[in-house]
């Protein structure tokens, strides 16, 4: 069946009072549509290590894919934090490993491990994690970035391994995510880029002996009419346009030299592709990810995911809106998406 995924921030920057914050929770905890919740990472943000667990505490099927960053802690304590977390969420949760991502932010924790070194250290990081979730005598480690003595979990995940959900363009992610991935998460390409990509990460995961399942982020303006559905991508579009040179959207940094970004903004040399994806706001952010979008009518914006479903789609990640956040009006086509793409 297909999954359907959102973003939240749940504690917004600046705020100092949880009362909005759990209302986003018990919003979305409500849904009838929303399997997954990610929960993202930077580290100008307030600190998703905290706020995954409240939101767990107020929910009852709140699910949330936790991003992280390896480094920010030592992989056994990683593993231990969130086997933890697994236990008190009763198998609700996932993980998004967050490899590459802005240098800049990456200094501001203290890592300045360059982008094709940090692949290797995230490889043998999940290595040791997955094995301390999954060992059931103590081992040692000895590696090129981590040594580790007597490791023993005496609590391992309710799931046995959290789910690790993660992204990535250059050859470095591919192999990371065929080694380590259980859901490779891309950012929104027409049909053909997005076939491409599924074909060359299912070939590197059989390299390793492993399947591999994908998600699909997209933005979603839907209408009665198609003209209905574009006065509302407009709309947005004119907002975040007015809004240039204000920390108002988040927005690619010019420094970003990742492959996925350069992926995404070479799309935007021409606004439409297929029927109905639009890269305006790609254009405009950078090469943002999830800044892809879908315009149409709900007949037009189901037979594109249909689409997508048949290239190898599992999920996707669907947002809305300016802030690319959820909005309760997706419910209904999103229920109906999920009877007819089943």
């Amino acid at each position: 069946m297909v999954e359907f995924l959102t973003g939240l921030q749940p504690l917004q920057t600046g705020e100092t009072d949880p009362d909005l914050m759990i209302s986003r929770i018990r919003e979305l905890d409500r849904s009838q549509v929303i399997d997954r919740v990610l929960l993202g990472y930077s580290a100008t943000w307030p600190h998703n290590h905290a706020t995954a667990p409240f939101a767990l505490a107020m929910s009852e099927k709140f699910s949330p894919i936790v991003a992280h960053r390896p480094g920010v802690m030592a992989p056994v304590a990683a593993a231990r934090y969130f086997a933890t977390l697994d236990v008190l969420a009763r198998g609700r949760l996932a993980i998004n490993v967050v490899v590459g991502g802005s240098d800049k932010d990456l200094r501001r924790e203290s890592d300045d491990l360059p982008k094709a070194d940090r692949y290797r250290r995230a490889v043998e990081y999940l290595d040791i994690i997955r094995r301390a979730w999954t060992e059931t005598e103590p081992f040692d480690h000895h590696g090129e970035y981590y040594t580790a003595e007597a490791v023993n979990l005496r609590n391992k995940p309710v799931q046995g391994q959290v789910p690790i959900f993660m992204g990535g363009e250059s050859a470095d992610a591919v192999d990371f995510g065929a080694r380590h991935a259980d859901l490779y998460m891309l950012w929104g390409e027409p049909l053909a880029g997005t076939k491409e990509r599924i074909d060359r990460v299912t070939a590197a995961a059989e390299h390793h002996g492993r399947a591999m399942r994908f998600s699909l982020s997209l933005r979603l303006f839907i209408g009665d009419t198609d003209d209905d559905a574009w006065a509302r991508a407009r709309a947005v579009e004119r907002r975040i346009a007015e809004a240039a040179g204000t920390p108002a959207f988040l927005r690619s940094s010019s420094t970003d030299t990742s492959v996925g970004r350069q992926r995404a903004l070479a799309l935007t040399d021409h606004e439409l592709h297929d029927d109905c994806f639009w890269t305006g706001l790609t254009k405009l952010l950078g090469g943002f990810a999830n800044s892809q979008a879908l315009v149409g009518t709900e007949e037009r914006v189901l037979d594109t995911l249909g689409r997508y479903r048949e290239l190898g789609v599992d999920a996707f990640l669907v947002t809305t809106g300016a802030e690319a956040a959820w909005d309760p009006s997706l419910e209904g086509f999103l229920a109906r998406a999920k009877k007819e793409l089943a």
